[in-house]
């Protein structure tokens, strides 16, 4: 699967999770490399326990639009959401996040 930002090509190693898949997310994973990212259905808020890497985190709305984004999040924090409501969260590796902007259309296939 890939990545778009407005039509433009951004990463193409994704991977959708759903179901446990989406539960463990990164947890005791191995470093993601910088082209690669999580993209988590059907959620808002995520957790970094058991992570041992700082990730760029970007939230979407129903209509893959950007909501939120936080750069840099740390291992080992318990609670990490967006100012409002998500339905995906994209996981990605530092300095990532600064390719999307609020409002963007963002498009995995």
């Amino acid at each position: 699967m890939k990545l778009f930002i407005n039509n433009k090509l951004i990463l193409n190693n994704v991977k959708f999770c759903d179901g446990f898949s989406k539960i463990k997310g990164l947890m005791f994973s191995r470093r993601l490399k910088n082209n690669e990212c999580l993209i988590l259905n059907n959620s808002s808020s995520i957790h970094m326990l058991f992570v041992f890497q700082s990730i760029d985190v970007v939230w979407l709305d129903k209509n893959k639009k950007v909501i939120d984004k936080k750069e840099n999040v740390k291992p080992f924090n318990f609670l990490i959401k967006p100012r409002i409501k998500s339905c995906y969260v994209i996981e990605l590796p530092l300095r990532k996040a600064k390719l999307f902007k609020l409002g963007n259309k963002v498009d995995f296939r």
